[in-house]
């Protein structure tokens, strides 16, 4: 029996020697899926030839059983690990590997530069999805130099992300709109140099898109953000948290007519936000699941109530600092929004223990965050 399982498990490439006698290939394929091709699968390919074969598996297969198994380099996440010098790194892995990379995510390099960018570009034609997310405390290096490069060498790209990224400008946005128009994703939160123009080449040739982000980004204004609603009917997810000069009372009317496949929309910070937003959007997006209204200081509880009244599919909402939320408007949330299962009260001080009892009866399963003004000292 023995025999018979070494000469089977021997015909299951691409391993050998581990595969026929510790493991079926099978299972340590599926052992390594699960691991980060950095820096787990990197790790393995030290500790012994057969791992190094296994850990360089960049191709979907087969085994002579029928079961098929994929790339293992096709996700690159650096997010949750601190890497100094990125550029070696990335250009140590050689082009076979990066080569089959579908996502990268660089969020944990601290010094991703145009140079890190031009290996990218040339090595990774089939990327899909780039994430950058410079932090705010190491500061962004790369510059429209080496993000034209990207777009130039990356067609498929569905999905970018450049939040922090304060060097960018117009100049790649019209570099993303002129090669990358299947794009369906875009961040590019705090990136304080883009204006109205770049924005709208994006919004205009890339027709596909789903999600945008763009928090804080001081230089679009009210026109740039009537923009996305005339460009952008397909969107799902919205963030302008931040945007006080493009998110007033009239864009996000127009948003609320003409965007209503919205299931996440964040306003986060927008104070001169009025009621009258807020009626349109609850009225026009029914299909929300998410609504960001903190500090949203002038919306009253006849907003909330509409937001109650029209949007039953909520799971979270935030209305933390809106100080005119009282009972009533609670009352409604919890009578309405059966699905909710987060919400911010915080910095709400008409909310009673009325209010709390009621969300406590009707939607017990919702986490509320709320701060009891009676415990502040």
């Amino acid at each position: 029996m023995m025999d018979w399982a070494k000469g089977y498990y021997r015909k299951q490439g691409p391993y050998d020697d581990l595969g026929k006698f510790v493991l079926p290939t099978g299972a340590l394929h599926c052992i390594l899926q699960n691991l980060d091709a950095v820096p787990h699968l990197c790790i393995l390919s030290t500790v012994c030839h057969s791992l190094r074969r296994a850990a360089s598996v960049t191709r979907p297969w087969k085994t002579v059983n029928g079961d098929q198994y994929g790339n293992l380099w096709g996700v690159f996440r650096l997010s949750g690990t601190r890497c100094a010098d990125g550029h070696t790194l990335i250009a140590g892995l050689g082009a076979d590997r990066l080569g089959r990379v579908l996502e990268m995510d660089l969020g944990g390099v601290s010094t991703v530069t145009d140079d890190t960018l031009a290996v990218i570009a040339e090595q990774c034609p089939l990327l899909h999805s780039l994430s950058l997310n410079c932090r705010v405390d190491v500061g962004p290096q790369v510059t429209d130099v080496g993000l034209e490069d990207v777009t130039a060498c990356c067609p498929l790209l569905r999905s970018i992300s450049l939040a922090w990224c304060t060097n960018v400008t117009d100049f790649t946005m019209q570099a993303l709109a002129r090669g990358c128009r299947d794009l369906e994703v875009v961040d590019i939160s705090f990136c304080s140099k883009v204006t109205d123009e770049g924005l709208t080449e994006v919004l205009r040739d890339c027709d596909k898109l789903t999600s945008l982000r763009m928090e804080s980004v001081d230089l679009v204004s009210e026109q740039g953000v009537v923009s996305v609603a005339q460009n952008c009917p397909r969107l799902k997810t919205l963030s302008l948290a931040g945007c006080v000069r493009g998110a007033t009372t009239l864009s996000v009317i127009q948003i609320a007519r003409e965007c209503q496949l919205l299931t996440h929309m964040d306003l986060t910070g927008v104070a001169g936000i009025e009621d009258a937003a807020v009626w349109q959007l609850s009225r026009g997006c029914r299909w929300l699941q998410e609504l960001l209204l903190a500090w949203c200081v002038q919306l009253s509880d006849h907003s909330f109530m509409q937001v109650a009244q029209n949007c039953p599919l909520l799971t979270r909402l935030s209305l933390r600092g809106c100080a005119k939320l009282s009972d009533s408007a609670v009352v409604q949330l919890a009578q309405n929004c059966c699905y909710l299962q987060d919400l911010d009260l915080r910095g709400c001080d008409k909310v009673s223990q009325g209010g709390m009892d009621a969300l406590a009866v009707m939607i017990p399963s919702c986490i509320v965050h709320y701060l009891d003004k009676n415990f502040r000292k």
